[in-house]
Formats: structure tokens, sequence, C-alpha cells
């Protein structure tokens, strides 16, 4: 997975949580954070090459985005 991508989510989930109205959008806007931070973690030790991209967390995290957006 790219990690300028991961990074930029990052960011903008960051963003949407500062900005978020409820708390409980603010903690899942939070939680993709982490889970972003988590995975520029796991690429940043290993190197790109090295980590095997998991379509399903891939795809678990575009759905929660929809579904908090």
């Amino acid at each position: 997975m790219d990690l300028n991508y991961l990074l930029y989510r990052q960011q903008v989930e960051h963003s949407m949580a500062a900005s978020a109205d409820s708390d409980a959008a603010r903690k899942a806007h939070e939680t993709l954070a982490g889970e972003y931070e988590h995975r520029i973690g796991m690429i940043s030790e290993a190197g790109p090459t090295d980590v095997d991209v998991n379509p399903a967390l891939a795809c678990a995290i575009t759905a929660r985005e929809v579904e908090t957006d």
C-alpha cells in the first residue's frame, strides 16, 4: 500500500476528528487515524516491499470511512 496515501488519509482523519460535530464522530475519526498510524508504522519498520497488504483491511477501512461520512 502506498505510504503517501496512508499519510494523507491519517491527516484527513485527524482533521475530521478535530472538526467533528459529535463525540461519536470524533471518536470514529480518531480510531481511523489510529488504524492508519498503525499501518504506517508497519510499513516504516518493515519497509514497503516487506509488508503484505491485506485487501480485507483496506476494504474495512474504506467501509468505515463511508459509514462515518
